[in-house]
């Protein structure tokens, strides 16, 4: 499970909203591959959505707004999961907000695992000065 980037760093633009459009015919809620909106503590899931065609979901992309594709595809004839993914940006961003990239969180007793370099990485980021940051990632900007 997830909560997406919130910045669009080239554009100076904050996320704001997903919306999703599953183009998938005949499709069966065995089959897998359900969208599912989780509470940002990771405590529930509140929707399990079944990718059948034409179905459009629309949701907030904050900081907290976990949701991910958890039971994989197990379509019998190996026919995969297809959609339309869009994304709404806002020039609501502000040098005041943390900046982060996709943050990833285990759910509730199961075997999802941290992942530690993400974390790592985002803190090297926090605490070293721009300058040296940069220059570590060889950005030339």
């Amino acid at each position: 499970m997830h909560a997406d980037f919130n910045h669009h760093k080239a554009m100076g633009l904050g996320a704001a909203d997903n919306v999703l459009i599953y183009l998938n015919k005949e499709w069966k809620d065995q089959y897998g591959g359900q969208l599912e909106l989780w509470d940002g503590a990771m405590t529930a899931c509140h929707q399990s959505i079944v990718p059948v065609f034409n179905r459009c979901v629309i949701f907030n992309t904050t900081s907290k707004s976990m949701h991910g594709n958890p039971r994989p595809v197990s379509h019998p004839h190996g026919v995969p999961r297809r959609s339309i993914a869009l994304y709404y940006y806002t020039s609501t961003w502000s040098s005041r907000k943390r900046e982060h990239t996709t943050q990833f969180k285990s759910r509730p007793n199961t075997e999802d695992k941290t992942d530690y370099r993400v974390k790592f990485r985002e803190a090297v980021h926090d605490w070293l000065p721009p300058i040296v940051y940069r220059s570590l990632r060889g950005d030339r900007q």
